[in-house]
């Protein structure tokens, strides 16, 4: 009997070994005969035997290490202490054992649900990761009350464990659970408070939003709103307790801008609730001073929608009244490409489970990418969530993510929380090079300014101001200098021109006609940046004006008109052969500058920069990584030749990773000196701190295997060149020593006279 009581020798890591008890063998014999009584609650995972069948062994050892961890947690954490006991009997099942008198207090049947909920939404979020679904924990209880004999001993502890299982297989009425009168009891007096955490603009550090968290009663078990949630579906009371939680959300939010959004979770089902009506919101808006347009339905919750159809009408009908829509966990679950392409978001939230080991993961940080690409082509932002590192914070900064929330830019609070001390000194790679880099023409460079009005200003007034001003076509709607909403002249006209539009808005404020949701964009965003979000938005609103803001406040607008022209100057400039990204001198000027040097009849110096182990740092990093350190080096160089080099000397960029400077040859060793010494040091920030500190990383090379690579260097060849030296020879002797100089491993240069 005591051999078949042995646990599975599954490895368990969770814990220190001395909190967490798992009993092998004698062990159980020596404990029930030293008890009076011990209290037993059971856990199983439905259909265990199917789903390890499915998922194979190293799934279910997975979940059967994270299942101990968080039913020790929740002993430690419900109990207040670590003198209970824990064994597996059977693959996917586990009993608690309490020899204490902590649970004489509580229910024992109240308990095993407590701890079954708050295990299963604990494992919810991994589980979807991996498998794309949850997974369903079955609860029991028993209690077992020592004999004198052992044989007593054991069939009565043996029949406690029978019982418990019994229990599991029985559907519990959760309704009769006093648990279920302490949530109906939050029900009806409203007992549930909102605790908000920051959205953060990555771009600018700003504060975009914030989410709205809902929590119970302190030192209450719906305090966790998984569980509070959790019963709330299970009772059939979900559409009450978020219409609670919508309007303790709305009530608490207080001081905020324009442009301010406020995310609330909102089920599928409660979309398409006939109950639920935006009137009952609107009007809960207007009593706390905020609009439609700052409201963000958060579409939470792993469910499948049924209706598609149903619920895409309703969410249409909602967004035309200004409301905007997130769809959350995007790419697990049910919130899948197909409930995306369905639901046509205005944010894209990426559960946590994208975010761990970012700084390593590879895969992860590829689809974060694809995500962000493919935010940006249908006029979405990427929210990315669970963010608790810096170094995290880093890396999603540089993949070019638009929005974050996590732990490290700050916790939820029941005050709206400002950002972290350290998310706001956060600097990433791309800062190293800030004040010179050149990815693109930023729009504050095209700033018109603008007239503003308030919101409550009558209609005829602002008619006016565009009679009176030929060249006006738009007004900016604004409250205490945050822009909240654009009038365009050809759209106030518009409304004007109907047979009663003149009577009908004759006494109406401008916020009565004015574009609640219009684009605004930070000054520093670059023109295409612009453009593209510009030409994303509805044809009826695409040639509408762009308003531009510093620090949330009204700078000025631009027109789309302008930013096509820009774009298109930029595109002559191209044509020229200036490269886009580096902003150097393209082949074009890179010949013309070696035929000025052979007419000057005198010697001079081509140094060929290129860069070692580019390749697989890209297909690793991503193309947007790769991109900033072509830059870095562009600038590097190009500051190596002002500091060390000639007046006239000439940067050109080949192309990709290839460069070349031309100078005299008395000042080239000197610059490849400065060169190799700076991008070595600067070289490392581009990467994360486990590659960095290794100074290697891990990648797939041209073969297709994977193996370790050294960090990026630059190789660099000084070729001294004759006047009377062709393009076609000067060709040939750069190759050899190009070649020459990547056979050296590292930062280094070469010169044609074979000296280092």
């Amino acid at each position: 009997m005591l051999q078949l009581l042995k646990k599975k020798t599954t490895d368990f890591s969770g814990a220190h070994e001395e909190q967490l008890r798992i009993i092998e063998g004698p062990g159980i014999g020596s404990l029930i005969q030293n008890v009076g009584r011990l209290n037993i609650l059971y856990f199983a995972v439905q259909d265990f035997p199917t789903l390890s069948a499915m998922y194979g062994p190293e799934w279910s050892n997975q979940l059967e290490s994270e299942l101990r961890e968080a039913i020790t947690k929740e002993g430690m954490k419900t109990l207040q202490h670590d003198d209970f006991h824990i064994f597996s009997f059977n693959s996917g099942e586990f009993f608690f054992l309490d020899p204490t008198d902590s649970m004489n207090n509580f229910s024992l049947q109240e308990l095993a649900y407590q701890f079954k909920v708050t295990i299963e939404n604990g494992l919810k979020s991994d589980q979807i990761s991996r498998t794309g679904n949850s997974i369903t924990i079955n609860s029991g209880h028993s209690s077992f009350q020592a004999e004198q004999t052992n044989d007593k001993l054991w069939s009565g502890f043996l029949s406690a464990m029978g019982k418990a299982r019994l229990e599991a297989q029985k559907s519990a009425d959760i309704s009769k659970l006093e648990l279920s009168n302490e949530f109906n009891d939050i029900i009806t007096s409203s007992d549930v408070r909102c605790h908000y955490q920051p959205i953060v603009n990555l771009n600018d550090k700003s504060i975009h939003g914030w989410e709205a968290l809902a929590r119970g009663p302190r030192n209450s078990p719906f305090r966790s709103p998984l569980t509070l949630f959790d019963m709330a579906e299970k009772i059939g009371k979900l559409f009450q307790l978020e219409k609670i939680s919508r309007e303790a959300a709305i009530r608490a939010f207080g001081e905020h801008s324009p442009q301010h959004k406020l995310f609330l979770n909102i089920h599928p089902r409660t979309i398409v609730d006939p109950n639920f009506t935006p009137g009952q919101t609107r009007i809960l808006l207007d009593k706390w001073g905020l609009k439609p347009g700052n409201i963000v339905f958060e579409i939470t919750e792993r469910h499948s929608v049924k209706d598609f159809l149903t619920f895409r009408k309703t969410l249409d009908h909602y967004r035309n009244q200004g409301y905007m829509v997130a769809i959350d966990d995007a790419g697990t679950g049910y919130s899948g490409l197909t409930s995306i392409a369905e639901i046509k978001p205005d944010y894209i939230k990426l559960d946590k489970s994208f975010v761990d080991n970012i700084e390593t993961n590879h895969v992860n940080r590829a689809l974060i990418e694809t995500f962000t690409d493919f935010a940006e082509k249908i006029g979405a932002k990427l929210l990315v969530e669970g963010i608790e590192t810096q170094e995290q914070a880093r890396t999603v900064t540089d993949m070019g993510v638009h929005l974050a929330q996590g732990y490290f830019f700050a916790k939820p609070q029941r005050e709206k929380p400002q950002l972290t001390e350290k998310a706001l000194t956060m600097r990433h790679n791309s800062d190293i090079f800030s004040n010179t880099a050149s990815y693109g023409i930023p729009v504050k460079n095209l700033v018109n300014k603008v007239d503003s009005v308030e919101s409550d200003i009558p209609v005829p007034i602002v008619q006016q101001k565009f009679k009176d001003t030929h060249a006006l076509n738009s007004v900016v709607v604004v409250k205490n200098d945050y822009p909240c909403g654009l009038v365009m002249e050809y759209n106030l006209n518009k409304h004007l021109s109907g047979k009663y539009g003149v009577a009908l808005y004759s006494n109406k404020p401008i916020s009565s006609v004015m574009d609640e949701s219009p684009l605004i964009v930070d000054f520093e965003t670059t023109v295409e940046k612009v453009s593209q979000k510009a030409m994303a938005r509805p044809r009826k609103n695409a040639y509408d004006d762009v308003i531009v803001t510093w620090k949330d406040k009204l700078m000025g607008t631009v027109s789309v008109q302008k930013l096509l022209d820009t774009l298109a100057h930029v595109q002559v400039e191209m044509a020229k052969g200036t490269n886009p990204l580096s902003g150097l001198p393209g082949n074009l000027d890179i010949e013309k500058e070696i035929d000025r040097r052979m007419k000057m009849n005198k010697m001079y110096s081509i140094i060929y920069a290129d860069l070692d182990n580019f390749k697989v740092y890209n297909d690793t990093y991503g193309f947007k990584n790769g991109d900033k350190i072509i830059l870095q080096i562009s600038n590097i160089i190009s500051w190596a030749g002002k500091k060390h080099g000639a007046c006239d000397d000439f940067v050109g960029h080949i192309g990709g990773d290839d460069f070349v400077m031309v100078t005299n040859p008395d000042k080239a060793e000197r610059i490849c000196k400065s060169i190799t010494r700076i991008f070595k040091r600067l070289v490392k920030k581009n990467y994360n701190e486990h590659d960095a500190a290794n100074g290697w990383m891990e990648g797939r090379g041209r073969d297709g295997s994977i193996s370790t690579f050294p960090l990026v260097s630059v190789s660099l060849a000084i070729l001294d060149c004759e006047p009377d030296q062709n393009l076609m020879k000067i060709g040939e002797q750069a190759a050899s020593l190009k070649k020459w100089a990547k056979s050296i491993e590292g930062n280094c240069w070469v010169r044609e006279r074979r000296k280092r």
